[in-house]
């Protein structure tokens, strides 16, 4: 694997570690990471909206989201594409190029950083340098469900190749109103081997998407509307009764990486910057938002092999300029004083403006002491984030009254100027060691740490949210044997000041740390390779999730309530595949 930033084999790696290759991605068309992570213990996928949008948690991390990715590092080609403030979006990651995909689970954040509690997921494409010539796939389904691939690849001379790729993916999904999506993708990897062996690889991708979001059937017997036994008599599925009939994500995104990798006698170095800008308009509930981002980024790291192991050691810096522009419907319908219908997604007079700025800065260091039958990572990262958020609010839509409100409100917050000014640092240690039993059974344990940031949005809203920290001692057991493999690991988490999401009186959603939270849980997955071609397999996730130091107010009683004991909602305590 190489989510270890070496390339080590996933027995030596001080981790559960589940890896899916090129055969059984091959296997069947990957439209989303739903096809590929499905069925992987310890990891909780929902596909939304034909897959665009991705709900990933690992141990439970990420569980605060409502859809996207969070608290879980997400690399293309080993290049972050997780922000600063720990969203990942993969609106532009062309899933027809993706080979093999990494999974690490538990803390990384001593090798990538804040946003890396959960675990990390390298998702690696196809080489121009493993390929002469290309392919055209094309493919049909219902609803004018289509997804075309073009890929080429060829040397252009002396150490010099290119791959280019170019895809379409789109359905009409005619079973429900304002529910189509489309998405174009044309990527070029010109790149250059050196004869020592050193590489020169670039990515460039451009994507253009469109994604309608049908809102929910709504059931509400106050207003006598039941609109999933309608469709469940009818077997058609009815435009949303919500006012927010016209939501949807409309992004173009620009990316770019460069990344050197070259060796001159023990050392190794790997330099790598990347910048991408992203455009984006999002119809939601009550508003549309209107924003593009640029994102710069740079990783420096270098390896030194001596008689003992390797020593990684490297800084990271990175920074995001964000500017949003939030505004009205244009075009709606109100009774009595509320909204009760969008016309169209056209966007209206301005609510808000605001910027936000992210900046990233770390520095790390690992050794890895190799001997004949056992493996020893230890390794520390200080990173320090800085979030500059300033805005000016002259309205905002107010959930209770079902309407835009002038500022001052009481039921508005950040009305007119605001700002936020806010630092984190965090030191995450770490120290990991595998022992070899026999020449296909290893032994491991870690203790690892992670921290995980506030994003932006939550710190407009709440700017004394802490940094999230945790703590995980996990053993596990690794055999690998011709034809059989068995993967296993027991683990025990300690989270201080979870970011979690409560209702406010009023229906607001507000964020804030939960005191403390455990996580215990057991993994295992074993298959068996019947012949060539077959593999048989099962896996088993057993995760026991309880907040241990945790009130919320609750909107019924009007009191602050005790949620010791809890189990976190929405992950299962029992997990079969």
């Amino acid at each position: 694997v190489t989510a270890t930033r070496t390339e080590r084999k996933t027995e030596e790696v001080p981790a559960s570690v589940s890896v899916i290759g090129k055969e059984k991605l091959q296997q069947k068309p990957m439209l989303n990471l739903y096809d590929a992570l499905q069925g992987v213990p310890g990891i909780n996928i929902t596909p939304r909206n034909q897959g665009y949008d991705t709900r990933l948690i690992i141990r439970g991390a990420g569980l605060k989201a409502p859809f996207g990715i969070r608290e879980i590092m997400v690399l293309l080609n080993g290049v972050p594409i997780t922000d600063p403030d720990s969203l990942t979006g993969l609106d532009f990651v062309d899933t027809s190029l993706i080979e093999r995909v990494e999974v690490v689970k538990g803390p990384n954040s001593t090798l990538w950083g804040v946003n890396a509690a959960g675990g990390v997921i390298n998702l690696i494409t196809r080489s121009p340098f493993e390929r002469k010539g290309g392919f055209i796939k094309l493919s049909l389904g219902d609803y004018n469900t289509q997804n075309h691939n073009l890929y080429y690849s060829t040397p252009l001379g002396k150490g010099f190749y290119i791959g280019l790729n170019a895809s379409r993916r789109q359905t009409d999904n005619s079973w429900r109103p304002n529910n189509k999506f489309w998405t174009n993708q044309i990527t070029l990897q010109p790149s250059y081997m050196f004869e020592d062996g050193g590489t020169w690889e670039n990515y460039i991708s451009y994507t253009k998407a469109s994604l309608e979001l049908p809102g929910f059937l709504v059931v509400d017997p106050a207003r006598g509307i039941d609109q999933w036994s309608e469709f469940k008599r009818t077997k058609v599925v009815p435009q949303t009764a919500d006012p927010w009939k016209h939501m949807g994500r409309y992004t173009e995104t620009l990316f770019l990486s460069s990344k050197l990798s070259e060796s001159f006698g023990n050392f190794e170095f790997i330099p790598l910057v990347y910048v991408y800008h992203r455009q984006h308009y999002n119809p939601v509930i009550g508003r549309i938002i209107d924003y593009n981002t640029w994102t710069y980024g740079l990783d420096l790291q270098a390896n030194y092999r001596h008689s003992f192991g390797v020593l990684t050691s490297g800084l990271t810096f990175r920074h995001d300029n964000q500017n949003i522009d939030y505004f009205k419907y244009r075009d709606i319908r109100v009774v009595s004083g509320r909204i009760v219908s969008t016309l169209s997604d056209i966007k209206g007079d301005l609510l808000e403006k605001r910027n936000q700025k992210t900046t990233l800065a770390g520095v790390f260091l690992q050794e890895s002491i190799q001997r004949d039958r056992w493996i020893l990572d230890i390794g520390a990262r200080l990173d320090r984030v800085k979030f500059d958020i300033s805005g000016y609010k002259w309205e905002d839509y107010d959930f209770s009254s079902g309407n835009y409100r002038m500022c001052p409100n009481p039921s508005i917050d950040n009305c007119f100027s605001y700002s936020r000014d806010k630092t984190y640092t965090a030191f995450s240690p770490r120290v990991g060691l595998v022992y070899r039993l026999t020449p296909a059974v290893y032994l491991y344990g870690t203790v690892a740490t992670g921290a995980t940031t506030p994003s932006s949005s939550e710190l407009a809203s709440n700017p004394n949210l802490k940094l999230a920290k945790v703590v995980n001692y996990e053993t596990g057991l690794k055999v690998g044997h011709q034809r059989f493999s068995l993967d296993s690991a027991i683990y025990l988490m300690h989270v201080r000041d979870e970011v979690v999401r409560v209702v406010q009186a009023g229906g607001y959603t507000q964020f804030t740390n939960a005191g403390k939270t455990e996580k215990k849980g057991f993994e295992i997955a074993g298959s068996y390779r019947v012949f060539d071609g077959l593999d048989v397999g099962l896996s088993y996730a057993y995760s026991d999730y309880r907040f241990k130091e945790f009130s919320e107010f609750d909107v019924i009683s009007r009191k602050n309530v005790s949620r010791n004991g809890n189990r976190l909602p929405y992950i299962p305590m029992h997990q079969y595949s």
